[in-house]
């Protein structure tokens, strides 16, 4: 009955039918969230179902569907989010969540099936996995959605897999087109500069072995600077060749600058007194050029001239008096001597009329008077008030002459003049010496037939060009004439040299034609052109023969050519099966090699031939791809081994060892095809180079480790160096350095640990002895009180309850020794306390007691067999011995007391007493 009550009053969503718990779940209110997040978790697909597709809330569902994942779950939060029941959230909020969403499985169902563009770009921004993206790019319904995705794209085998498969949409292949492209062009450059790189680097490696040249500095400059612009991919061993093959021939430099400069040396020292001459004559025009090419003359500049002229004249006047002065060198000596005495003469007249100067300036006097007394010369730079002169000169004399100067009308605009000037200095920089004549007679012309006047700086400017243009002209004639006289001479030396073999004479005689057309019109005249014409002709008759013999090893060539081409139609016809890749390339190489060596051949045949052989050398490389494709294969799977490597939590160097292993592995598979090989290098190199910077990065954390420890050992011993104990307790100090040295030990052995340990031993001994000596004086100084004790002992005065245990114990003892021992015995024992004292304060000890330092040593070694006691302590030892020491008389205490002060006052001002003269006993 109980049973029949419970199941007749319980709700429906309880049933055990699943169908009834369904019915009552899609009857249930949305505000009723925990019966709905039960249902949630029915085990019944359609109760989940009809209990989700009550809720409205993302949050709840976001709970439960983290807390129990469904497949009901995971549909009913794509349909909110993506809009596609009735009702959802609105947009604003779709968009938010979206934005925090972490679920990919969650986002990449939005980008398909989400009812807004915005939703999907959204959601798009949350993937990156390439291949997710290539699916969105070629499935996509909304355009927008296939771009975006198609743009986020990169690597060259995404984008070709893009092209296969974006049939739907045409824009998306072309963009995935156009970047693939433009990557394999990347590729191919890299390539060039990879085959530039090397051929460089074998060119330099070369370089260094070739015998000496003039251009030998200039062509190591010239390639050094194209290497500069090609290192930008250049590993570290094309870098560890070059620096190697630059040091080579930079010491080749070295050599022959080191034997040029002993040649020059012996020169020197044959004409030391010319070249003194030279030195100081050079120096002194050195200093005029100096202070003419200065932009001012300032004071600093005539003090500076004077200095290096008067140290120059002593030096002039010291080399006359030994070896004599020629008369060339004297007329130099005395026309630099005449300019500089111009220059201080000018500047004697500055100083003079510069008052004028000045009142010119200011209007109360005419200028040009002053500087026609002034007669400043043109080559001296002006100072300041010089300069203001002049112009305000100029300006003046300029005003005058237009005024009276009346314009012309067939004068040019300054605009034209400053465009033609414009002009003939772009033709005269860019050295084109016809177009710039021209120009320049133009100019000329006009300026001639107007009459027409330019400005000062168009005049300049005009001058300059006139002066370049001079120039040019005498360069190209000057360097053409005898260019085409050598020519000429070489082409009729070369017919005459018939000592010379046919094949050298006819190689120059191409040349020498290439070089003569070279030069065009340049110093060229009718009979220089006839003459080589007929020394040219004479040469074709004398290599008649030659040629002939030419034209039949050229035909040999052409048969040797198409037989290499029929071998090589014999292999592609019948390929082996277990050829690699790298044979192949070998093949391809050594027909290459055997192609350029037979040559030249007939020029009607080269064509077709080279055709062929083409044709043959594609089908071989498509005949290596295939091959490579295999090792393509075999390297992925070591590209994925690296991957996984570099991802695991083994030790660096482990990994770092078994990477090692991977790319001898990789080196010994050979090549794969070349755009294939690269891709996989760059994955390959990345992962090794991943496990090889954890390991660089293991050790550089290792040795950032024992760097600080040695910093910080070495900063406890500047530490300690720098603390001087004043008092025996400070022991503690010293004790807590020794425990934080030992936290720090070991240090990683090396020269700069050893040194380290040294210096440390050493500066602890050095402490530990100062404390010992603090630790002495202060237990010396307590002298008086055992002394008082003493006394108070010998008249039995002495309460002994006050006093400490070992001291309590000691005078406690002298009742045993006054029946152990005698009067006599208990005076040597106060002896050997004093010796030992005496020794201990390093006093002289007197002659009495001599003969007991021997015995007093012995026992000293031998009390320390085992550990040796301290200073302070064997103070303390040899106190208390002396206070048990019995039986005594006072008479006899009176008689040691003196001495016993006397090395107790010693041990209690340093510890140490070396140069004390012996004690007095009596």
């Amino acid at each position: 009955m109980p049973g029949l009550f419970q199941r007749l009053f319980s709700p429906r969503w309880r049933h055990k039918d699943p169908a009834v718990r369904a019915q009552a779940a899609s009857q249930l209110s949305p505000d009723e969230l925990d019966t709905l997040r039960r249902l949630a978790l029915d085990e019944s697909a359609s109760v989940r179902q009809a209990a989700l597709a009550r809720v409205q809330d993302l949050d709840p569902l976001f709970q439960w569907h983290g807390q129990s994942p469904s497949e009901e779950s995971f549909q009913r939060l794509v349909d909110l989010l993506g809009g596609r029941v009735s009702p959802s959230p609105d947009l604003n909020t779709r968009l938010a969540t979206v934005e925090q969403l972490q679920d990919l499985a969650l986002i990449d169902a939005l980008i398909s099936h989400g009812d807004n563009q915005a939703l999907r770009l959204s959601a798009l921004t949350h993937i990156d996995d390439e291949s997710r993206l290539i699916h969105h790019a070629c499935e996509n319904g909304i355009t927008a959605v296939r771009h975006a995705a198609a743009e986020r794209v990169t690597s060259s085998e995404g984008l070709a897999l893009l092209i296969k498969r974006a049939r739907r949409d045409k824009q998306v292949a072309r963009l995935a087109r156009e970047r693939l492209a433009s990557l394999r062009a990347d590729a191919e450059q890299q390539t060039r500069e990879e085959a530039e790189r090397e051929k460089l680097l074998e060119t330099l490696e070369t370089q260094a072995h070739r015998p000496w040249e003039p251009m030998f500095e200039a062509r190591l400059k010239h390639w050094v600077k194209n290497w500069e612009a090609l290192t930008g991919n250049a590993d570290d061993m094309q870098h560890a060749r070059f620096d190697a093959a630059v040091t080579r021939c930079r010491q080749r430099i070295a050599e022959h600058e080191h034997r040029h400069h002993e040649i020059e040396r012996v020169k020197r020292e044959k004409s030391e007194a010319q070249a003194t001459r030279e030195g100081i004559l050079d120096a002194l025009d050195q200093a005029l050029k100096i202070a003419l090419e200065a932009e001012r003359l300032t004071p600093e500049v005539l003090q500076a001239l004077q200095g290096k002229w008067h140290l120059q004249e002593e030096r002039w006047q010291d080399v006359s008096d030994h070896y004599g002065v020629s008369e060339s060198f004297q007329q130099r000596y005395l026309a630099l001597d005449h300019r500089a005495q111009s220059i201080w003469q000018a500047w004697e007249r500055l100083q003079a009329e510069a008052p004028a100067l000045r009142a010119g300036l200011k209007g109360e006097q005419p200028l040009q008077p002053v500087l026609d007394r002034l007669a400043w010369p043109s080559e001296l730079p002006p100072t300041e008030l010089v300069l203001d002169a002049q112009r305000q000169a100029a300006v003046d004399q300029h005003g005058a002459n237009m005024e009276n100067t009346a314009k012309t009308e067939n004068r040019w605009p300054e605009e034209e003049v400053a465009a033609q000037l414009e002009a003939l200095t772009q033709e005269l920089d860019q050295g084109r010496y016809r177009p710039a004549s021209q120009l320049h007679r133009r100019i000329r012309q006009h300026l001639e037939t107007s009459d027409q006047a330019l400005s000062p700086t168009h005049d300049q400017v005009y001058k300059q060009q006139t002066a370049r243009l001079a120039e040019l002209r005498d360069w190209r004639g000057f360097a053409a004439a005898p260019k085409r006289e050598a020519l000429l001479a070489a082409i009729e030396g070369l017919a005459e040299a018939r000592e010379r073999s046919d094949a050298e004479r006819h190689r120059h005689h191409q040349q020498l034609i290439r070089e003569w057309r070279q030069l065009g019109d340049a110093a060229a005249t009718r009979e220089l052109a006839q003459r080589f014409r007929n020394a040219s002709d004479a040469l074709h008759g004398q290599l008649a023969d030659w040629e002939a013999e030419l034209e039949s090893r050229e035909q040999d060539n052409l048969v040797a050519r198409q037989s290499l081409c029929e071998q090589l139609e014999a292999l592609l016809a019948n390929p082996s099966s277990d050829a690699d890749p790298d044979g192949l390339r070998k093949v391809r190489d050594a027909a290459q090699e055997q192609w350029d060596h037979h040559w030249p051949v007939p020029r009607r045949q080269a064509a077709s031939t080279g055709r062929r052989y083409a044709r043959l050398r594609r089908q071989l490389q498509s005949l290596i791809d295939e091959r490579a494709g295999d090792v393509a294969g075999h390297k992925r799977d070591l590209v994925e081994q690296a991957r996984r490597l570099a991802e695991d939590s083994a030790p660096a160097n482990q990994r770092a060892e078994q990477a090692k292993s991977l790319q001898q592995r990789w080196r010994d598979l050979g090549r794969a095809p070349k755009g294939i090989e690269q891709t996989l290098w760059r994955q390959f190199r990345s992962h090794c180079d991943d496990i090889f910077t954890a390991r660089d990065a293991a050790r550089g954390e290792q040795q950032t480790r024992q760097q600080q420890r040695f910093d910080d050992m070495q900063a406890l011993i500047d530490r300690v160096d720098a603390w001087q104990p004043d008092s025996a307790t400070e022991r503690h100090v010293l004790d807590a350095a020794l425990a934080e040295a030992q936290r720090l030990a070991p240090l990683p052995r090396s020269r700069r640990s050893d040194g380290m340990e040294k210096r440390w031993q050493g500066i602890v001994h050095a402490r530990e002895i100062t404390l010992d000596r603090l630790a002495l004086v202060e237990e010396a100084k307590q002298w008086p009180d055992y002394r008082h004790w003493m006394r108070q002992s010998l008249r039995g005065e002495l309460d002994t309850s006050q006093l400490a245990g070992d001291l309590r114990q000691a005078i406690e003892t002298q009742t045993e020794q006054c029946r152990a021992q005698s009067p006599a015995q208990a005076e040597e024992t106060l002896q050997r306390c004093l010796v030992q004292l005496a020794l201990l304060a390093g006093d002289a000890i007197p002659e009495a007691l001599e003969p007991l330092r021997l015995e007093v040593q012995v026992a000293r070694l031998n009390d320390g067999l085992g550990r040796p006691p301290t200073p302070p302590e064997e103070l303390r030892q040899t106190l208390l011995r002396l206070m048990s020491t019995a039986p005594l008389t006072m008479e006899t205490w009176e008689r040691y007391e003196p001495a016993f002060d006397s090395v107790m006052a010693h041990l209690g001002q340093n510890g140490r007493h070396r140069d004390a003269e012996a004690i007095d006993i009596i």
